[in-house]
């Protein structure tokens, strides 16, 4: 064994030789006569057909637009429940109505602005049957016509502030309770309204309401898998209080980065659920498929593995090996799955790589 100074990648380097085996960098060379010569086999790298299955955990959640939870926008008091938990109801069914003075001031205005911009219209008509007989002045009609641009103004305004409240504005009066509607179809799940109780407007919501026949299960895929999750094809779902019985879905959705402390990316499933067996906050097992997808295979002793994550042995000439880093994971059969470092067409060590382990 001899120690020296060589140069290979422009920084100064520490070559070793032991049993005809010279390192330079990450760089190895065996000569011909070296007894591990006969000891290692190397093989080209072809990708090849493999069924690739990910397997996470899950919960089931409501889909986001078939989910409501349903609160007063004023604070006011309940004086009537219309509905039940259980009961189906459709969007813009009454839920339950309030007494509220802020609810009053709003329909009071739209009522009032309205009228308001009616007048302003009779009176432009009027003013311009009166200028084209000459009998009305410019400057009449063209405050007449002032008067009516700026009442329009304000009832849409006053229609605009109504409609995001949900107001019947057909059936709004001054006085009234205010009818609060469902915003989607769906079922009651939960229902706390208290008659008589005063709900303030910041309160938490009294009513929930969810269309529960397609639901999402959120589940977490890891950094490694994730570029597989745009080509998965089929998905299985077994709920942890049912898991003899699978549960066919589909990828709705993914977050499209990765959590920063997991490492790990959010994938939503959506599954039917006409059943209902499937419940918000239930947990699941999900096994997830690319069926008929070419990957790049190695068995686990090719790799090698140091404190900056696993390598293989790549022949880059003859008798001549690079170490290079592969991102992999494990599959069926004791190999690694590579998802980065290694291309079809390259050579590596296949058999003898731990030889060189402790060439370093």
């Amino acid at each position: 064994m001899f120690l020296t100074s060589c140069s290979n990648t422009g920084n100064s380097e520490t070559e070793v030789a032991e049993n005809g085996v010279k390192l330079f960098g990450d760089t190895l060379q065996v000569a011909s006569d070296s007894p591990l010569i006969d000891k290692i086999v190397v093989e080209t790298i072809e990708a090849q057909d493999y069924d690739l299955m990910l397997s996470s955990t899950g919960v089931v959640t409501a889909i986001p637009t078939a989910y409501a939870e349903v609160s007063a926008p004023f604070g006011g008091r309940v004086v009537k429940s219309m509905v039940h938990i259980g009961q189906y109801v459709k969007a813009g069914a009454p839920l339950f109505e309030i007494s509220a003075s802020n609810y009053s001031e709003v329909v009071k205005n739209y009522i009032q602005t309205k009228g308001e911009m009616e007048l302003a219209r009779k009176a432009l008509d009027r003013v311009r049957d009166l200028h084209q007989n000459r009998v009305a002045s410019e400057k009449d009609l063209d405050e007449a016509q002032q008067n009516y641009a700026l009442a329009l103004q304000e009832y849409r305004h006053a229609m605009a502030v109504a409609k995001e409240f949900q107001i019947d504005l057909e059936a709004a009066a001054v006085g009234q309770p205010m009818v609060v509607r469902s915003p989607i179809s769906g079922k009651v799940l939960r229902n706390e309204l208290v008659m008589g109780e005063y709900i303030k407007e910041d309160a938490e919501a009294k009513v929930v309401v969810a269309d529960l026949s397609k639901v999402w299960v959120k589940a977490n895929v890891s950094e490694m898998e994730s570029p597989y999750v745009a080509g998965i094809q089929n998905v299985e779902v077994r709920l942890a209080s049912r898991p003899d019985s699978v549960i066919i879905g589909r990828v709705a959705y993914t977050d499209g980065m990765l959590d920063a402390e997991t490492r790990t990316m959010q994938t939503y499933i959506e599954c039917v659920n006409t059943s209902g067996k499937m419940m918000p906050n239930m947990y699941a097992n999900v096994r997830m498929s690319l069926k008929g997808q070419k990957h790049i295979l190695i068995d686990k002793s090719s790799a090698l593995q140091s404190s900056n994550g696993r390598y293989v042995l790549r022949r880059i000439a003859e008798s001549t090996y690079v170490k290079t880093p592969i991102e992999a994971q494990s599959v069926e059969g004791g190999q690694l799955l590579v998802t980065n470092g290694l291309s079809e067409g390259d050579e590596i060590i296949t058999d003898g790589a731990f030889y060189f382990i402790d060439y370093k």
